[in-house]
């Protein structure tokens, strides 16, 4: 999309602890492999391979917020298996990267609480 602002990404704190504890599980193409997806999501925010994820419990994001989950496969079986979890703001065009983390880390994602936790940090509210 020539022509359109482009959009920055921004990470959270529990981003940077959850992507160190993977990157210490993987190898270094880990590093290069997830560097390589977050500069596709500046050019193309919602991949084939990403969804809508529903809010956690009665969180409510500001207009012009949406919560996405990617799904990506570094390797072999559960353990890789990773999603990333990020809000996108289409006003401000920011991709706040929230959660990534291995299937074998969470079945289906982190604890709602958690989440909220970190959308509090996140939005400032």
């Amino acid at each position: 999309m020539s022509g359109s602002t482009p959009f920055s990404i921004e990470k959270s704190d529990n981003f940077n602890r959850s992507f160190k504890k993977l990157a210490k599980a993987y190898r270094s193409d880990f590093v290069t492999c997830i560097a390589e997806v977050l500069e596709n999501l500046i050019e193309d925010q919602y991949p084939i391979n990403s969804r809508n994820e529903p809010l956690p419990g009665k969180v409510e994001l500001p207009p012009g917020w949406s919560f996405h989950k990617l799904e990506l496969k570094v390797s072999k079986g559960a353990s890789g298996q990773i999603r990333l979890m990020y809000l996108i703001n289409t006003t401000d065009c920011v991709i706040k990267l929230v959660w990534i983390y291995s299937h074998e880390q969470f079945a289906k994602r982190p604890a709602d609480a958690d989440l909220k936790s970190i959308f509090k940090e996140i939005l400032d509210y």
